[in-house]
């Protein structure tokens, strides 16, 4: 039985396996100039994906610059493979990536750059033309589940903001590869595991029980309770209990004397650094640095973002510090409007990125929904002007998730026909 068996099994992929994990036990000559980002905290390695090593007296990411030696291709390759690594110790990867981030921003673009078409280069190898079924102790087959994630990412609309739409698709693809390092620092399997996640995820229908799982589970949320579920067309009613938010314009600029922020490019980055710093950063009457909480609610129609507040200032009488006179913060209840025309929300999710197009087909999507819906109306009436301007986006992720991992919903206030 056990030679029948054997007889069935196709030997090429397990003739490629042992040569692949035969050559992967070869020792690297010390002339390799594949790189260590951080040879100071290693961990176990996998074969194949080996720590790699500094030229003699650099130390650290941080000493790319000092050292002619260690090339930005270099840097690129180092870290790629690193974080790909399914053996590395996380602290490493922690390491590693806070090393990178630490480099002046023109030197991460071109590390990334030269990252980029590392990735490119593997397309013709046949270690890296699938996602094989076990992890391959192969760098070709770590730069192949990067290099189909990336594409992924490419198809995706991401919107309109400058960090997608300056330099074209060098920019975007830069982007990418920093939020797949960013997600490849935690967690095990490396970038194989991540490739089986990311496909995984896609797979599954995109029910709210998945958008739950895509929800940090680490920050405060709104309180509601489901009074409508499983909608046709993928959209619920929720009753929402009161709370309090933050907030400013999404177009106000960056700055010079805000809260630094990594990504001043980002669209709304202004609104975001005058909320981060009023939450986050203490810049209020009382000096208090609160926790951050999830969703970003923003408003089209006012030009509005906001942040919900920690939830100790949501009910009555509950007073939150002061914001600063020139910070352009300001501080609302009922969800800053969110719940003034009712507490009642439909609201329709989806994930990947919420760029414009994706969230202009969301809404007029909810608004059918509802307009067909028997049981609920929008609760500012009939006017359809008034409807999608009354509509809100709710954003539950950072900028740097994946599309795979985000959810997004756009929000209706409704109410329920005589």
């Amino acid at each position: 039985k056990t030679t029948h068996a054997l007889s069935h099994i196709n030997p090429m992929p397990c003739a490629l396996l042992i040569f692949v994990t035969a050559t992967s036990f070869t020792r690297s000559s010390p002339a390799s100039s594949h790189i260590s980002l951080q040879p100071h905290r290693r961990g176990s390695v996998c074969p194949g994906l080996g720590a790699a090593r500094l030229p003699r007296g650099a130390c650290s990411m941080t000493d790319v610059e000092a050292k002619p030696s260690m090339t930005d291709a270099a840097a690129a390759r180092s870290l790629l493979l690193l974080l790909a690594n399914r053996c590395a110790a996380e602290e490493a990867k922690e390491a590693a990536l806070r090393d990178f981030m630490s480099v002046p921003p023109e030197q991460r673009d071109r590390v990334l750059d030269e990252a980029v078409s590392l990735i490119a280069s593997s397309s013709d190898s046949l270690l890296a033309s699938r996602h094989w079924p076990l992890p391959l102790p192969s760098r070709r087959a770590a730069l192949g589940s990067y290099a189909r994630l990336l594409d992924s990412m490419m198809r995706e609309e991401p919107g309109g903001g400058a960090r997608f739409t300056d330099g074209g698709d060098s920019a975007k693809r830069r982007r990418f590869v920093g939020v797949l390092l960013r997600q490849l620092r935690r967690g095990k399997g490396g970038v194989w595991a991540l490739e089986r996640e990311a496909a995984r995820r896609r797979r599954q229908e995109t029910s709210m029980a998945e958008m739950l799982r895509r929800t940090p589970d680490e920050l405060e949320t709104p309180a509601y309770a489901v009074v409508a579920a499983d909608r046709p067309g993928g959209w619920e009613v929720r009753e929402y209990s009161e709370f309090s938010v933050a907030s400013t314009r999404r177009d106000r600029a960056v700055a010079a004397s805000g809260v630094p922020i990594q990504q001043p490019s980002l669209p709304a980055a202004g609104g975001f650094q005058a909320l981060a710093g009023y939450v986050l950063g203490g810049r209020n009457a009382e000096e208090e640095k609160m926790a951050m909480t999830t969703p970003v609610l923003s408003s089209a129609a006012t030009g509005q973002m906001s942040f919900v507040l920690p939830s100790k200032y949501w009910g009555e009488g509950a007073e939150p510090p002061a914001p600063l006179p020139e910070s352009g913060v300001q501080l609302g209840r009922n969800g800053g409007g969110a719940l003034e025309q009712s507490s009642a929300l439909a609201c329709l999710w989806f994930g990947g990125f919420a760029g414009g197009d994706e969230v202009a087909r969301r809404k007029e999507q909810l608004l059918e929904a509802v307009r067909g819906d028997g049981e609920w109306d929008a609760a500012c009436g009939d006017d359809e002007d008034a409807q999608a301007a009354s509509i809100l986006l709710m954003q539950y992720n950072d900028p740097f998730t994946p599309p795979w991992q985000r959810r997004n919903e756009v929000a209706l206030p409704v109410r329920r026909l005589a």
